[in-house]
């Protein structure tokens, strides 16, 4: 147990040191979305986490039904991908400033080539995670940002979010984000 507590004050005390120094680069959707290695959409039925015996690390594999991938082809009926963090007998660990994902969440992911990296399994951070609710109104499926505000539109390549009024369906912004991906790949490493 005490090394377990050694272990965990290294690890926070090395967190503590490197989180002031890092930074994530503001990229607009039309970026995130030629970066991204694919897109996937759909609802997480599952979170299973594990402690990797090699590293220590506490990982989690994420698979996702109802999948739509934006990557061409025919879309499987779900897809599993694996990310950096989870709980482990009572042990947590997440990636600073990446939203908490949880089973029963309706999601795009915008996913890099390399998920289980500490930059977490999106291209940009939380920049690449985005919410799927149906609006109460119209019954629509609509799209929210990381932190669930609606999502009213996209201009110039940027998300607009608003309170009220329009909020962005869900086709829409899938075909937007499919288009910008069809006509070429943003230049740069991965942010």
């Amino acid at each position: 147990m005490l090394t377990r507590t050694k272990t965990l004050g290294v690890l926070l005390l090395a967190a503590a040191v490197l989180v002031p120094a890092s930074t994530v680069a503001r990229l607009s959707l039309r970026e995130l979305s030629a970066r991204a290695h694919r897109l996937a959409a759909g609802r997480i039925e599952r979170i299973t986490s594990y402690q990797d015996p090699q590293s220590g690390r506490i990982l989690s594999r994420v698979e996702i039904s109802e999948a739509r991938l934006g990557s061409g082809g025919a879309a499987p009926s779900s897809f599993v991908f694996e990310m950096t963090g989870g709980t482990v007998g009572g042990i947590r660990q997440w990636i600073a400033g990446f939203p908490p994902l949880r089973a029963g969440d309706r999601v795009v992911l915008l996913l890099a080539e390399d998920t289980l990296t500490p930059l977490g399994p999106t291209v940009g951070l939380w920049q690449g995670v985005f919410f799927v609710e149906a609006d109460a109104a119209s019954g629509v499926d609509v799209v929210t940002d990381h932190l669930r505000r609606p999502i009213s539109e996209i201009r110039d390549g940027e998300l607009v979010t608003s309170a009220g009024g329009r909020r962005l369906p869900l086709t829409e912004f899938f075909s937007r984000l499919a288009a910008w991906r069809s006509t070429g790949r943003a230049s740069g490493p991965r942010q």
